[in-house]
């Protein structure tokens, strides 16, 4: 009898210590789609309108960024998702207009995909450890009508960057990520309207639905 007990006691021991470990040893979260929710400030340099625009230019301007972007874990390394924002964009020199653009909040829509330099740790192995990574969006930024200030006559007056609304922006980052939260330099090209934008913006990651455990 006495054996049957300690059978059965040490039975449920190790039942609830495996049922224990589903719910401590376990991925940073199993949920697949997650939330980012950005802002940050960044550096616009002005300049020329140009095709493919510079890193460096000479004139440059504080400017910031917002933004929301829904994403999808494809797999423990690569990430896919949508990013939506915008940037308030200070008042700069032009030069192909020969005026002074006025300050303005444009908008952009961008695909993206992102790529961790390693594998996710586990929560009880150094959970905040830094992870880095890789990314690449390309999508469309909608600038609209410009209001300009002429450097000559100071005649104010409307325009539209080579008669069009919205102009194809890519954007390559880099950045790290501590669980939750990322720091993310991101630099924003946008062809063939200038100038373009290096931005540093942190980040929040939201989780989307019921986690799941294994």
């Amino acid at each position: 009898m006495k054996k049957l007990y300690l059978v059965a006691l040490l039975s449920m021991l190790v039942g609830v210590q495996s049922y224990a470990q589903r719910f401590v040893k376990i991925d940073e979260d199993s949920r697949r789609f997650w939330m980012n929710v950005g802002v940050g400030p960044g550096l616009m340099k002005a300049g020329g309108s140009y095709d493919f625009s510079p890193f460096f230019l000479p004139k440059t301007a504080p400017t910031w960024q917002v933004f929301l972007s829904p994403y999808y874990m494809a797999s423990n390394r690569f990430n896919v998702g949508l990013k939506l924002g915008g940037f308030f964009r200070p008042s700069f020199e032009d030069v192909e207009s020969k005026s002074i653009i006025q300050q303005k909040f444009t908008s952009f829509g961008l695909l993206y995909a992102d790529y961790y330099l390693s594998s996710p740790y586990r929560i009880l192995e150094r959970p905040w450890k830094p992870r880095f990574y890789l990314g690449l969006g390309a999508g469309v930024s909608y600038i609209g009508k410009l209001e300009a200030k002429d450097l000559l006559t100071e005649n104010r007056f409307t325009f539209r960057r080579k008669n069009q609304d919205a102009f194809i922006t890519v954007a390559p980052k880099i950045g790290v990520s501590f669980r939750y939260i990322k720091l993310e330099i991101e630099h924003t090209l946008t062809t063939p309207f200038n100038p373009d934008i290096t931005s540093i913006t942190i980040i929040s990651a939201l989780p989307l639905g019921n986690p799941r455990y294994y």
